[in-house]
């Protein structure tokens, strides 16, 4: 009755059986769980009851505790059993006391899930985490981290990174936190392996128990260089001009600010105007005009020292600032620039050439715009009216040789046979002053566009007519060359039309008769003569050719200017004859 009394306080399933497993005695919880029910096996699973007979048939305890399903209607309970031995008159009985561990279990589970879901993201973070415990000794690390550090969980697992952290501001940000402090840290990261270098963000935080226990350190880290690459490389197009590479205007004024000060005079700014871009935009496209920035570009760079700060200062402008530069070393400077360009033996159409002008600051306060900047762009200026007409004759020069090289040779032959032939047409049409001057040109500059053509300029000797007037845009692309440069305006119009026929079947414009300039026409009759007679493989007299022309009059040819010409050279051979 005592022990009876006893049971009455307690919580847990309490259990008093004879060896049989029959129930004798049990705590209230015990007894309602029973229900009336007399032995153990009637309350938990029949393999249970095998194991609790085995144990109470073995010697005296102590005996270890075990975990043991209740069973209560269609619910288990858990709980932890506790099995002991004792005697009551003379009989052997065992006690079973059970306690419900249901929220112990579902504690371990709700943590066993914290848990996974920890170890989930830990191990597929995109960020690498680390592990550090209070001594410094890496304990523990993510695969991405250790993607991040380029190396191995073996070489890293129980390093000591206060002794081993080569990069000192990795090492400062995991000592602040290893006093109580977050660290942080953003640079240029070498890892141990040291065969690469990547930008690395990584902050560290100490990490404390509940209770404020100091338990270490936790590092995440995040490789930034893509980032930071696409950060320079905004920066870089925020300072420099995307064609040349060279710094861009927006960049001056920083530059200025720090170089106008007295340790750096005297300071020197060079402007440069580019000569013949618009002419290799106009008459070539841009390509053609975008490659001739890139070579003034290219020889602005190589004509001084490395780290000179040059500028693309607008569309055709160029600007050198040179500090402790004075007027002997400008002139200088200058000098070699000019002479850079007139060696130039690179690629383009247009030969390089720019007009410069420059201006120093020798004083502290003396205004950088006058002294610098506007003595530059007067100078620049002045230059450019001065050589401007010189460099556009450069250019036209340069261009006429390229011409006359085309097919080795033959181009240039066959231009000087029509100039020697011009007075004789000129005489025959009785043309004036402006139109002999224009034919000139026409014969000088009819073909000019094929300079264009890599095709053509390519063909070997002879020279292939055919292929030239197959290619129907070099008239158009001449005209562009001939607007682009004054001293060929007036003969653009008339290398347009070089290529029209009397019958209108010709190109690009497809002109009729006397729409076609009297000049075109007059330049037709001297070319076809031309090539006529002066054919190397089969020459023809002047008879023979103006018969051909006769026949081509009317459809190629205007009749009339035929006529005129076939008159002019029988009067030439009669008074030949009568001397």
């Amino acid at each position: 009755m005592d022990a009876l009394n006893l049971m009455l306080g307690f919580e847990d399933y309490v259990f008093v059986m004879d060896s049989s497993g029959k129930v004798v005695m049990s705590s209230p919880k015990a007894w309602g769980l029973l229900k009336g029910k007399q032995h153990i096996r009637d309350v938990i699973p029949a393999g249970y009851w095998a194991r609790l007979r085995t144990l109470m048939g073995s010697p005296k305890g102590p005996y270890p505790p075990m975990d043991i399903p209740l069973i209560s209607g269609p619910v288990e309970i858990p709980t932890e059993g506790l099995l002991g031995r004792t005697s009551d008159g003379g009989r052997d009985l065992f006690v079973l006391t059970c306690r419900d561990i249901s929220r112990v279990r579902a504690a371990e589970k709700t943590l066993e899930e914290s848990e996974e879901r920890y170890h989930t993201i830990f191990d597929h973070s995109p960020l690498g985490i680390v592990h550090i415990n209070h001594d410094g000794i890496i304990t523990d690390m993510n695969e991405h981290f250790l993607q991040i550090m380029g190396t191995t969980r073996e070489r890293l697992m129980g390093l000591n990174v206060i002794d081993h952290m080569q990069d000192p501001w990795m090492k400062k940000a995991i000592m602040q936190a290893l006093s109580g402090t977050t660290g942080t840290y953003e640079g240029r990261y070498t890892p141990f392996s040291g065969n690469r270098t990547s930008w690395i963000k990584a902050q560290f935080r100490p990490m404390t128990s509940r209770k404020g226990t100091f338990l270490g350190v936790v590092g995440v880290a995040e490789d930034i260089s893509e980032r930071r690459e696409a950060e320079e490389q905004i920066r870089f197009l925020n300072m420099h001009d995307p064609l040349t590479g060279l710094l861009n205007r927006r960049c001056f004024d920083e530059e200025l600010k720090r170089l106008d000060t007295p340790e750096h005079l005297p300071l020197c700014l060079i402007m440069g105007d580019v000569n013949g871009l618009k002419l290799a935009n106009d008459a070539f496209g841009h390509p053609e005009g975008d490659l001739l920035l890139n070579t003034i570009a290219k020889i602005l760079r190589e004509s001084g020292r490395p780290g000179n700060l040059i500028f693309r200062w607008g569309g055709d402008e160029f600007i050198l600032l040179l500090p402790r530069t004075g007027v002997e070393r400008a002139v200088d400077r200058v000098n070699r620039i000019h002479h850079m360009c007139q060696s130039w033996k690179g690629q383009g159409l247009v030969r390089p050439s720019i007009s410069l002008g420059f201006g120093v600051k020798e004083h502290p306060d003396e205004d950088w715009r006058d002294a610098m900047l506007k003595t530059a762009e007067d100078q620049m200026y002045k230059m450019k009216m001065r050589e401007g007409r010189r460099a556009r004759l450069r250019i036209l020069a340069h261009l006429e040789d390229r011409l006359h090289l085309a097919f080795g040779g033959d181009m240039g032959r066959h231009v000087d046979r029509l100039l020697k032939l011009c007075p004789l047409v000129e005489e025959a049409l009785c043309l004036g002053e402006e139109d002999r001057k224009n034919l000139k040109l026409l014969c000088s500059y009819h073909d000019i566009g094929i300079i264009s053509s890599k095709e053509l300029m390519d063909m070997p000797s002879p020279m292939d007519h055919d292929a030239i007037a197959l290619d129907q845009d070099h008239p158009i692309t001449g005209y562009r060359i001939a607007k682009s440069i004054p001293e060929l305006l007036t003969a653009a119009d008339l290398i347009l039309a070089h290529h029209e026929r009397w019958d209108g079947t010709g190109y690009p414009q497809h002109l009729k008769g006397t729409d076609i300039p009297l000049v075109v026409r007059a330049f037709q009759l001297l070319d076809r003569f031309e090539g006529l007679t002066g054919d190397p493989s089969c020459p023809l007299d002047t008879g023979e050719a103006l018969s051909m022309l006769s026949m081509e009059a009317g459809r190629e040819y205007d009749p009339n200017l035929v006529n005129a010409l076939k008159e002019h050279l029988l009067k030439l051979d009669q008074e030949r004859l009568q001397v």
